[in-house]
């Protein structure tokens, strides 16, 4: 629930872990046990199950632009155009001399959409929209302090983690790293490769600072945001802190939320993308 100049309410937060071959009767289970008819679903893909692409933007009428993205994006993925399903939104504010500007598009696999659309509309679920997790994270950065002067943000998947940089609610930049929360909490003990995996990390940040920097016509950005994870809690955000010439903290959704209990780190953690994702208030996608 939303309303202006307030922080935004969220009614209920639980966390169901179940199989895939259970998933369409344990929504239906839910949707009955919360009295969910009434209100409308965002489902978010699974990191790695789609591509987010950054390509020059076509100079063609609004109408035609999926289509004409459509034939950038055939030679930079790894299954047939004809089989994709395409969406794309614009990065504003391009420092655009010399070269073309550039926009997002999200391409995914179309037996994969329709896969899930139709896990949840068998359960009786109103799918309104299929996000991504970039769009989820950006709109939790949105509720941060930070997010007025821009702020880079860190995310843990099991293996794969996304390093995205939002200003004023506006994603300007994701990048994908093969490095997660399982990874670094295999590394058990060994201080010597914990500290190597958050060196990469490190690497990931300043890159992607680079960029944006040099990309967009925006203030330098001054602040890492670290999400929770479900893996062992680490101390990465003091590491980050002593890293970077950046201030570095971990998000916690109890600052920023109207909510009835306390979250824990680990229900924050692994409902963190559906949080972001029922934030969104732009229309339909994928």
């Amino acid at each position: 629930m939303r309303e202006a100049d307030l922080p935004p309410v969220l009614e209920h937060c639980q966390f169901v872990d179940v199989t895939a071959e259970k998933q369409s009767g344990s929504l239906a289970q839910l949707r009955k046990s919360l009295d969910l008819e009434d209100y409308e679903c965002v489902s978010v893909m699974a990191p790695g199950s789609y591509h987010l692409l950054l390509v020059e933007t076509p100079d063609v009428q609004p109408a035609e632009l999926r289509a004409a993205v459509r034939w950038r994006v055939k030679d930079l993925i790894d299954f047939h155009v004809d089989d994709a399903v395409i969406d794309v939104f614009e990065v504003p504010n391009q420092k655009t001399a010399g070269r073309n500007t550039m926009m997002y598009a999200v391409v995914a696999r179309a037996s994969i959409v329709r896969q899930r659309i139709d896990m949840l509309t068998g359960a009786g679920i109103n799918l309104a929209v299929v996000d991504i997790p970039e769009l989820a994270l950006r709109n939790l950065a949105a509720l941060v302090p930070e997010d007025v002067g821009g702020v880079a943000s860190v995310y843990l998947d099991a293996h794969t983690g996304l390093i995205t940089i939002t200003r004023q609610g506006v994603l300007y930049l994701s990048r994908q790293i093969d490095l997660g929360y399982e990874d670094l909490a295999a590394s058990g003990s060994d201080n010597e490769l914990l500290q190597e995996q958050a060196d990469r990390i490190v690497i990931e940040i300043q890159r992607s600072l680079d960029y944006y920097e040099s990309h967009f016509s925006q203030p330098n950005v001054a602040n890492v945001i670290i999400m929770p994870s479900p893996g062992p809690a680490t101390d990465l955000s003091s590491y980050l802190n002593n890293q970077l010439d950046l201030q570095v903290r971990e998000l916690d959704l109890n600052q920023l939320l109207d909510q009835p209990a306390t979250l824990d780190r680990s229900t924050q953690a692994h409902c963190l993308l559906a949080v972001g994702a029922a934030l969104r208030q732009e229309g339909k996608s994928l």
